[in-house]
């Protein structure tokens, strides 16, 4: 009988819509926060009894954005509270994608991301930048001269090469002592991307500078791979475009680059999303919910709230909330920033559509069933709050500790 059990609560978390809360292309483009502070009142009627201009789907009233009628809002009371959530809808569009590849060696310093931003390049993590269309990834390249620093050691005359520890003793140079040989005091012989090199910090490539040595030429672990994606850009746009990135690491590229051109069908936003101010956005809803009588909450916390939005910042993995901080506090951030998040590693390519009435939502004398609508809004999210990933571990679990029972 146990084991019966056990085969029957798996079947259970086998046909629970695991796809609910998996990443969506969609998530992009939203911004979504789950309200689920203690003190926070969601009180839906007797308001939502006169609600005009809302499509009500499995409980997840939908309408268009009080702050910009081209967004739109999906409003769904979950087990883990309140999710309110603001989507720039989405569409299929057949855009031409050109591609290139070629091999740099970039020295990565404040001062070259600071030529770039202040040249309009949007920088995530260092390693992707992006400005009106053209996108660059750098990716490092390996080498194959040692795998840790002890691998490593230095040679020449004044220990001013690094270079394999089997080759160190073989690296015959001048015996001629050099003022800038001073600023190896700053940095380290190690492995790097593995390749046995000084490794690069900004005081060591400072000093060298001062010295009128240019880093490149003692640094060797700033090689990448350099891919460029550009969509609808014509070639030489976008090759003029890698060039002003490369001149502001200081290297000049002469070679011509040849670029692959193909179209594509993707998911794009109908709304470029730097035209819409995402905290404005989820700001108006909150307030458009409390003046209406249908939510209570703080003013301190709608502030707070608003100051972590950002698209992007939704869906299971990402969605605002008020969570336990590295430090024990809690505080409204994303869901991927609290303590020990369970994360969610499955994708999903469901994307629901809606059609919306041509209005804003309004609360009025009497409830009317939206029946007609001038547009299609396509976007995602998971209304339910289902959770996949999680859901199957827990399953399995409890499959494990009934079976052995």
């Amino acid at each position: 009988m146990k084991k019966l059990a056990a085969l029957i609560v798996l079947l259970m978390f086998t046909l629970t819509p695991l796809v609910g809360a998996c990443m969506s292309p969609a998530d992009t483009y939203a911004v979504e926060v789950v309200l689920n502070k203690p003190g926070i009142v969601y009180r839906p009627y007797p308001a939502f009894n006169a609600l005009h201009n809302v499509v009500v789907e499995n409980g997840t009233f939908v309408f268009r954005s009080h702050y910009d009628r081209r967004l739109y809002v999906t409003l769904w009371n979950a087990s883990d509270g309140l999710h309110l959530r603001v989507q720039i809808p989405l569409e299929w569009n057949t855009i031409d994608v050109s591609v290139a590849s070629l091999n740099v060696s970039l020295l990565i310093t404040e001062e070259a991301l600071g030529k770039l931003r202040g040249d309009g390049w949007n920088i995530t993590d260092n390693t992707t930048f992006e400005r009106n269309g053209v996108g660059i990834s750098l990716t490092p390249v390996t080498g194959k001269e040692c795998t840790s620093n002890s691998n490593c050691a230095t040679g020449g005359c004044s220990g001013e090469v690094c270079v394999p520890r089997k080759n160190a003793s073989k690296i015959v140079t001048p015996c001629v002592y050099r003022e800038w040989y001073s600023c190896f005091g700053l940095t380290s012989c190690g492995c790097v991307n593995g390749l046995c090199t000084w490794k690069p910090n900004p005081s060591f490539e400072s000093c060298l500078r001062g010295h009128g040595i240019d880093p490149e030429n003692v640094i060797r672990s700033g090689h990448f791979e350099l891919k460029v994606e550009a969509v609808n850009t014509p070639d030489d746009e976008v090759e003029a475009s890698v060039r002003d990135f490369l001149g502001a690491f200081g290297v000049s590229c002469n070679v011509p680059i040849t670029f692959v051109k193909t179209a594509v069908v993707r998911l794009s936003p109908s709304v470029e999303p730097s035209e819409m101010n995402t905290s404005g956005a989820l700001k108006a809803e909150l307030e458009w919910l409390t003046e209406t009588g249908v939510l209570i909450i703080n003013e301190s916390d709608v502030e707070t709230i608003v100051k972590a939005a950002g698209w992007g910042e939704a869906g299971h993995n990402s969605r605002i909330g008020w969570y336990e901080t590295k430090n024990g506090t809690y505080s409204w951030i994303p869901y991927d920033e609290s303590l020990n998040p369970l994360l969610v590693r499955c994708f999903t390519n469901r994307i629901p559509a809606y059609s919306l009435p041509n209005g804003t939502a309004y609360v009025g004398s009497t409830f009317t069933t939206p029946l007609s609508s001038s547009s299609t809004a396509t976007g995602g999210g998971s209304p339910g709050g289902s959770i996949c990933g999680p859901v199957l571990i827990v399953g399995l679990s409890l499959l494990a500790l009934l079976w052995r029972r």
